[in-house]
């Protein structure tokens, strides 16, 4: 997988201070963490934006 914000790659690690029950992304090139509730909120919040720019 690749990074979002860097381009680099992503490495799926253990990090129970995230989550206890899923692992979580890490980028080996500047440290961005994705774990499953973020990625949720994020396409949450995409979908919000989305329908905001649909009604202007």
């Amino acid at each position: 997988m690749t990074c979002q914000k860097c381009k680099g790659l992503m490495v799926t690690e253990w990090r129970p201070e995230f989550s206890q029950e899923a692992a979580v992304l890490r980028c080996i090139n500047c440290g961005l963490v994705l774990d499953p509730l973020i990625a949720q909120n994020r396409v949450i919040s995409l979908g919000v934006k989305q329908r905001v720019l649909k009604a202007a």
